[in-house]
Formats: C-alpha cells, sequence, structure tokens
C-alpha cells in the first residue's frame, strides 16, 4: 500500500511539471546566457615600408645575374628610398647559398626589382611584353618589372612616385599596375653590305626585322658604305649614299627615284654630303680625297674641285658656321664651299678650324642633335664629342662607359640623348656587323640594347634625320 502511494506522488508531481511548461514563465526564471560573436580582425588595406619605428621593412632584391639596366634600377631605388624615407634600406642579389631556397625567403618582405628568382617575379613577367612594365604586391613581396631593363627603370621611378611622406610610405596591398609605355619614333639607315641595300628601320621596339623595316632601296655596287637624308630645294628630301670603288648618289624619298648619280669619285668613297648650295662632297679614304660635284645634271662624271686629305672618312654640313666638316686619319677640318653663277665650285680651307684629332684613324663624323656646338667623331680607339666653340675632345658624356671604345663605325643620337652605335663582328666581312647598339636614355640613365639582325650585315649607321645639327 505504501509503494502505490509512493508512485501516485511521483506521478502527480512530474504532471504537475509538465503543466507547468505550458504556462507563464515565473519572473525568477533566467534564460540560458548566449556566447558573444568573437570580434573580428580589421581588414590590412595598406601596406608600410617603414615600421612603427621608422626602420626599413623592406630590403631590395636585383638579379644575380640580370642586365646592367635592371642592377642600376635596383641600386638606384636603393638610393631613393633612402633620401625619400631618410632610413638606409638593405639591397642584396637573389643569390642563395646551396643551405638556401627560395622557400625559405617567402616570409621575408622584399622589393623584387626585375626578374628575380622569386616566385613572384616570375609571376608577375609571365606574358609581359617588351615595352610593359607591372608594379605589383604579392603578400609581402612588392614586385618591379619591365619587358627590358629600360622599362625596369621607368617602373621603377613610378613605384618612386607613388610613395610620399604625406600618407606614411604604404602602399595599397590590392596593388597591381600593368602599363605599356609610350615610345617615340627611332628611325636609322643601316648600309647592308651583305645585300647592297641602304635600309631604313624604325627601332623602336628594339628589333632589325621585317616588321621594321620602313624602306629599302638597291645599290649598284657592292661595298656601300656612309648615307644621310637631307632636304633639296629642287627635290625635298632625298637619301645621300655611296658605295663601290667611285659611286655616289642622290634618290627621292621615299619615292626611291635616282635623281643624281656619280661614278667619278676617288677611289673608296666612305661619305657623303649635300649642301644648301646644291653642290654634293664625297670623301674617299683610299682615294684620300674630298671632291665636289655641281647636281645640275641628273649624271656627274666629272668632280668640280677636290681637296686632299689623308683617309678622307667623313664629310658634314655646318648650317651655323657655313662650312663643311671633314675628318681625314689625324685630322678634323673645315672647307668653305661657293657655287659660282657661271656654275663653278670653289673650296678653300679654314684652317683656323682645323685641329688635331687626338687619336689615330678618324672614321665617323656626325651632328650632336641637340647641341649644335658638338660633333660625334669615331676613330680606331674613342669616340669623342668635340666641342667647336673649345676645340676640345671630351670622352666624359653620357654613355661612355659603352660607347668610348674603338673600332665604331658610326655614331649618332636621338633628340631625347638615346644614342645608336655599330662596331663589327666579322661575321661577313671584317668591318660589319649583323648587330646594331641602342642607347637608350631614361632621365639620364643609359640601358644598351643589342639590335639583332636575321639577314643583315650592315657596316655604317645613320640617324634618319634631314637636319645637319
Amino acid at each position: 500500500m505504501k509503494k502505490i502511494l509512493s508512485l501516485m506522488l511521483v506521478l502527480l508531481i512530474a504532471f504537475s511539471s509538465i503543466s507547468c511548461a505550458g504556462g507563464d514563465i515565473p519572473a525568477e526564471t533566467t534564460l540560458p546566457e548566449t556566447t558573444p560573436a568573437p570580434e573580428t580582425e580589421p581588414e590590412i588595406t595598406d601596406i608600410s615600408l617603414l615600421d612603427s619605428d621608422g626602420k626599413a621593412v623592406y630590403r631590395v632584391i636585383r638579379p644575380d645575374e640580370g642586365g646592367d639596366g635592371e642592377v642600376q634600377a635596383a641600386i638606384d631605388l636603393k638610393k631613393s628610398l633612402g633620401t625619400l624615407t631618410g632610413v638606409n634600406f638593405t639591397i642584396k642579389s637573389d643569390f642563395l647559398m646551396p643551405n638556401e631556397s627560395v622557400e625559405d625567403m617567402a616570409d621575408v618582405p622584399e622589393i623584387l626589382v626585375g626578374a628575380t628568382n622569386r616566385p613572384e617575379s616570375a609571376e608577375a613577367r609571365e606574358g609581359l611584353g617588351m615595352n610593359e612594365y607591372v608594379i605589383r604586391v604579392v603578400g609581402n613581396k612588392i614586385v618591379i618589372a619591365g619587358g627590358s631593363d629600360l622599362v625596369t627603370y621607368r617602373a621603377m621611378k613610378e613605384f618612386l612616385a607613388m610613395l610620399s611622406a604625406e600618407k606614411g610610405f604604404v602602399l595599397s596591398k590590392d596593388t597591381d599596375i600593368r602599363k605599356e609605355i609610350e615610345r617615340g619614333s627611332y628611325l636609322v639607315a643601316l648600309t647592308n653590305q651583305g645585300n647592297s641595300h641602304l635600309e631604313v628601320y624604325d627601332i623602336s621596339d628594339g628589333k632589325l626585322d621585317e616588321d621594321s623595316l620602313v624602306w629599302s632601296y638597291k645599290m649598284p655596287y657592292y661595298n656601300i658604305a656612309g648615307t644621310k637624308l637631307r632636304r633639296s630645294e629642287t627635290h625635298g628630301e632625298v637619301a645621300l649614299a655611296v658605295c663601290g670603288s667611285g659611286y655616289g648618289c642622290m634618290i627621292s624619298y621615299p619615292a626611291g627615284e635616282l635623281l643624281w648619280y656619280t661614278e667619278a669619285a676617288a677611289n673608296n668613297p666612305h661619305s657623303i654630303e649635300l649642301m644648301p648650295c646644291g653642290v654634293i662632297a664625297i670623301a674617299s679614304s683610299t682615294g684620300g680625297e674630298v671632291r665636289f660635284f655641281t647636281t645640275d645634271k641628273s649624271v656627274s662624271n666629272t668632280y668640280s674641285a677636290s681637296m686632299a686629305l689623308e683617309d678622307a672618312h667623313g664629310v658634314l654640313w655646318d648650317d651655323e658656321k657655313q662650312v663643311l666638316w671633314a675628318i681625314g686619319r689625324t685630322v678634323l677640318t673645315a672647307y668653305k664651299v661657293e657655287l659660282g653663277s657661271d656654275g663653278k665650285v670653289t673650296v678653300s680651307e679654314e684652317s683656323s678650324l682645323r685641329v688635331t684629332i687626338p687619336s689615330d684613324h678618324a672614321h665617323d663624323l656626325a651632328p650632336v642633335y641637340g647641341n649644335s656646338d658638338e660633333l660625334w667623331i669615331t676613330t680606331g680607339s674613342h669616340v669623342y664629342r668635340f666641342s667647336k666653340s673649345s676645340k676640345t675632345f671630351s670622352t666624359d658624356y653620357a654613355g661612355h662607359e659603352s660607347l668610348d671604345r674603338g673600332a665604331i663605325k658610326g655614331v649618332g643620337n636621338f633628340p631625347d640623348g638615346s644614342i645608336v652605335y655599330i662596331y663589327p663582328d666579322g661575321g661577313f666581312k671584317s668591318w660589319t656587323s649583323r648587330s646594331a647598339f641602342l642607347l637608350r636614355n631614361a632621365d639620364g640613365a643609359m640601358f644598351d640594347e643589342t639590335l639583332k639582325s636575321e639577314t643583315g650585315h650592315f657596316y655604317k649607321i645613320r640617324v634618319w634625320d634631314a637636319r645637319y645639327q
């Protein structure tokens, strides 16, 4: 009986609890506590080159086996960062010791300049055109690279322009810039002795191929040598060239019509010039003469005047001084040239302008565009810039590290300061080359590019500009 009462009491208590579940919650009843949501980390949108103590976070990395331009870009970046921030940044090559790997560098903040061995550099440079550059943040790496040394240098300059003290020398972590730089037209003429053609190329893209060839003219003899673009009062723009044992000509440009020629130049003609009076001068090395021709007839097989000059290699009209400059073996001199009303040519040397060239075997003579006081003169051992006013020869100019050497067969510069030149590789003849060279000027920094040809065997190169200076 007691067991039955106890069971009934338990059932009653249980029923009362179930009934309360559907009723009002007593005031003193509390709900279970909820766990607060964890605080989220603020998103990092910028990276800083300096830490909170004002010290450099990043180091500059250059390729150990990169081009000279890439190395220079990294060196100049380190210097410029120091000037900009007042903090010393470390620079080192990407060379790895035997016990190191690129994976070991994954967590190191680095500014990668050019084609480094870091995977971030390789990924950023993939598919990059020669005229393109990229500035990209990848994790803790900042990648700066271009399709050439020059473009890498310009990308480095663009990177610096993105930094400022006002913004705390920071960069967005989403930085991913890819741009193509604009390049001016670089027209040059090359005398191709492999096929006896005068060829004009636009080397803006650093190439000597069918796509960059803009004009060509077949010469009637072998050994095509000097050439120039000039403006004739009668015919407009004309191309001048010499070749063979005594041939010189004037051709309409770009129509390609033969306007005038002679076969009476002295032996082995090297250089030709058209003066404003209509007289043409041809310098011949083996013949040791500068001969002067009138162009009133389409053929001139007799010359009107001649000046002896040992190993004559170059002639260039000076519109400012109204003289014709000429170079021989160790001599730079100038001639006064006049065309009389009777059609006769008179020539006299301006002895006050005659100077001795500091080294032997003068070879090329060209204007320094942008500086009417100076001339380019190449010899067997040097490339000079000659000052007419001071009568001095200098080898201290932008790009001399690459240019001041022997056997330069042709040299010239563009208005932006970029320089073209050529020297022999002996692949066809001892004096020809399959390549020309371009020193591109980027804010005073010079970058050497080799312009290779699959078909050319070139002797001379000339900036294709009709101006005398």
